[in-house]
């Protein structure tokens, strides 16, 4: 696994990395529901795991919430440092 910071941990490091999670070679719209995308809730609970491990506390719910690219990225800009 390879170690991020907290700076490191922006909009193109979430793009990639729900890309991953969703396995979609395609774009993915940043104001679209990803759960459109077929993300599910185990993998919703893997990154706020891995979001946790990073230093950045963003809860299940947190990210359930609204479930799209650009409000995780500004509740992540939120919580850097938090």
């Amino acid at each position: 696994m390879t170690v991020t910071t907290t700076e490191a941990i922006n909009f193109d490091w979430l793009e990639a990395r729900v890309a991953t999670l969703i396995e979609d070679e395609g774009p993915i719209d940043p104001g679209e529901s990803l759960i459109f995308y077929g993300l599910d809730s185990l993998r919703v609970m893997k990154l706020a795991g891995e979001l946790k491990e990073h230093g950045i506390t963003v809860s299940f719910e947190d990210l359930a919430k609204d479930p799209t690219l650009n409000a995780w990225s500004a509740l992540i800009d939120a919580r850097k440092g938090g």
